[in-house]
């Protein structure tokens, strides 16, 4: 069982992109409970390959459809974790380490990243946007 829980603090306000989440926060659990071996965890990164990709789409269509002002610093955001991703693939691929450091690798920097970016990143999207759908309403 991981340390890395979904709770009501972390919703973005978007059911949908909340779900997203809370499948995230599951993976790291099932990686923290995991007994690791090769092909456990090369599905695991092709399966957090997918996740990025729908749920990165998903949360920057959110985004552009209510024209949040920092879009490029978190579409950037995006990109260096799609980009850690694929090194980490890589370095699995080429190297003799074993399935439980890099399974621990992926844990701790999943599930510090999930957070961070949630409590920080996605929760700048959040305010803004549950303004801009107050100030509607008021007006």
């Amino acid at each position: 069982m991981s340390d890395f829980k979904w709770t009501t603090a972390l919703s973005v306000g978007d059911n949908e992109i909340d779900h997203d989440h809370q499948e995230l926060f599951a993976l790291v659990d099932e990686l923290a409970d995991a007994d690791l071996s090769d092909s456990f965890l090369l599905g695991l990164i092709a399966r957090l390959e997918k996740y990025t990709e729908y749920h990165f789409a998903r949360e920057e269509e959110y985004m552009k459809q209510h024209a949040f002002p920092d879009l490029e610093d978190h579409l950037e955001k995006h990109h260096l974790f799609v980009e850690w991703l694929k090194t980490v693939e890589k370095t699995y691929r080429r190297s003799a380490e074993s399935p439980f450091q890099i399974g621990d690798l992926v844990n701790d920097y999943l599930g510090n990243w999930l957070t961070e970016h949630i409590l920080v990143e996605d929760m700048k999207y959040r305010n803004f946007i549950l303004e801009k759908i107050r100030q509607d309403k008021a007006t």
